[in-house]
């Protein structure tokens, strides 16, 4: 799948998409003045929550309760799928070198930083997937359904404040379902391990 980012980048680098991309950034970034206040607060909340220091804590704090509750495999794969999607992906940032939408104003601090792929769309796919797929088998199934709620809307958040392409989040989703799929094979015997113990 980490291939699949590659490839995405490459055909975006050769302007593949790129009309999508532009339209769709057009249509759905929300505007300062004529979006309401509340939707653009909710929408810069629900962004911020899922980058910078407010996501590694939100990641040890979750890695440490995995491997108190099944065990140090699980946790670590959680710390290192977190992390090595980060870095991959920024990474991957500078590879592609690919510019931030300028279509509208951004409605986030993204300072210099690169857009593709998204590291917002990368993190929570890696953690919330993962997360999902770790915990006990009777609350997989509900915790996987809000996981991929929570991944979309991650995503989304970031087109509607407009920093960034389709494509970047697309990347970015396949990036950290990539990486949550290691954790998973990783954790593989702890995870079995629990399932057995409440079964």
């Amino acid at each position: 799948m980490i291939g699949c980012v590659v490839l995405l980048g490459l055909g975006v680098g050769m302007g593949l998409g790129a009309d999508i991309d532009r339209r769709t950034v057009q249509y759905l970034a929300l505007r300062s003045g004529d979006a309401p206040g509340w939707l653009i607060s909710a929408t810069q909340w629900f962004s911020w929550i899922g980058g910078g220091p407010q996501r590694t804590f939100s990641v040890i704090v979750i890695a440490l309760a995995l491997w108190r509750w099944q065990g140090a495999l699980a946790g670590l794969a959680m710390a290192l799928a977190s992390l090595v999607s980060n870095l991959l992906s920024e990474f991957l940032k500078v590879e592609f070198a690919r510019q931030r939408p300028g279509l509208t104003a951004h409605l986030d601090q993204v300072g210099g930083s690169l857009s593709f792929p998204s590291g917002h769309s990368a993190s929570a796919a890696a953690v919330y997937l993962l997360l999902a797929w770790l915990l006990p088998a009777e609350l997989r199934r509900p915790w996987l359904v809000l996981a991929v709620v929570l991944i979309f809307l991650t995503g989304l958040s970031r087109i509607l404040l407009g920093v960034h392409y389709p494509s970047d989040v697309i990347g970015g989703w396949m990036l950290g379902t990539a990486f949550a799929l290691v954790g998973v094979h990783f954790a593989g015997p702890a995870r079995s391990s629990a399932d057995r113990i409440r079964s």
